[in-house]
């Protein structure tokens, strides 16, 4: 780093600097046997690991980070790593910040909440902590800045639009460039300007998304994704009984509060279910042709017995499935 001034000008004249902290960590120093162990204690930037990693090839890195206000500027050497972070660790976690990430060298690649991404050498994307993920890296130079979820909602606009998002290079680039001209010009910057560099940085980053939003193609808003997913299992086992929220949820590593939104137009899961089970039932009861018995139906369908799809279907349809039937084949009130 540079020599600097111990003198800053002010309004009021000249006063001492008070130089923006840096915090510096490596594992050159260590045996390479003991730098993954070294890192993945270290409790920065929380005191819990934020990310369960896998190296894969030798371990070594070097960070340097500095706060800018609200924000937390990062600059990362890392070897290749394969990085997952689940629901359970999202739980556990008060740590649920948007990291805007940018590649200097390397790639990375995998999926947010479902969601795939691929980013490499100059380009950036948003990482929603609060959403399970898994990706590999190669080995990398990253720039990164970490975004309270509330300040990253009010610059950047709704945060479920950003999962996974990836700024190509032209839209990414002036964010790039005040990165690397921040890293130089942090030693000889004054604490007292600090929230104002966080800004800029902000600011750039919203005129980059800005300027790439409009050419992202139309995405599912996460809710609209969780049901898609959700409608898979549930077709998985529409016909075997009962499918309890508990197990949904588990199987998409979701958590109830989610699962509920995802179906509300529907009254829930439960409604959902029950309402494609009916519709099912009421087109194979009406197949001309074929006089499948309504207890084979019920069976077929996940209803307990033929009384269940009975109430069920008189309840939605205001008729019994034999009244239906005769309806739908035209046949008089007397014939079977």
């Amino acid at each position: 780093m540079p020599s600097v001034s111990e003198w800053v000008e002010t309004k009021s004249g000249r006063v001492p600097r008070t130089p923006i902290p840096i915090l510096r960590y490596s594992t050159d120093h260590l045996p390479p046997d003991a730098r993954y162990e070294d890192w993945s204690r270290r409790d920065w930037p929380r005191t819990r690991p934020i990310y369960r990693t896998v190296p894969s090839e030798p371990f070594n890195t070097r960070w340097e980070s500095a706060q800018l206000g609200p924000v937390t500027f990062v600059r990362t050497e890392i070897t290749a790593m394969r990085w997952k972070r689940r629901l359970d660790d999202i739980r556990a976690s008060d740590f649920d910040p948007i990291v805007v990430s940018m590649m200097e060298k390397g790639v990375a690649q995998g999926e947010i909440d479902g969601v795939p991404f691929r980013e490499s050498d100059g380009m950036l994307h948003f990482h929603d902590l609060g959403r399970p993920s898994l990706h590999v890296s190669t080995a990398s130079l990253t720039w990164s800045l970490i975004v309270p979820r509330p300040l990253a909602e009010a610059r950047f606009g709704p945060l479920a639009d950003l999962t996974a998002v990836v700024l190509p290079p032209d839209a990414a680039a002036m964010a790039f460039a005040y990165a690397a001209e921040l890293y130089r010009a942090l030693p000889r910057l004054d604490l007292a300007h600090a929230d104002r560099i966080g800004e800029v940085f902000l600011e750039i980053l919203a005129l980059g998304l800005a300027q790439h939003r409009p050419h992202l193609a139309p995405r599912a808003s996460a809710e609209q994704s969780l049901r898609a997913r959700a409608v898979e299992v549930i077709e998985q086992r529409m016909g075997g009984g009962e499918i309890p929220a508990a197990e949904l949820c588990k199987a998409l590593g979701v958590t109830r509060g989610r699962l509920f939104s995802a179906f509300r137009s529907d009254g829930g899961v439960a409604a959902y279910v029950m309402g494609q089970r009916l519709v099912r039932a009421r087109a194979a009861i009406a197949e001309r042709g074929k006089a499948e018995p309504i207890g084979t139906i019920a069976h077929r369908l996940g209803f307990s017995d033929a009384s269940h799809l009975s109430r069920e279907f008189r309840k939605r349809y205001g008729m019994t499935p034999s009244e239906y039937r005769r309806l739908a084949r035209d046949e008089p009130p007397g014939e079977r």
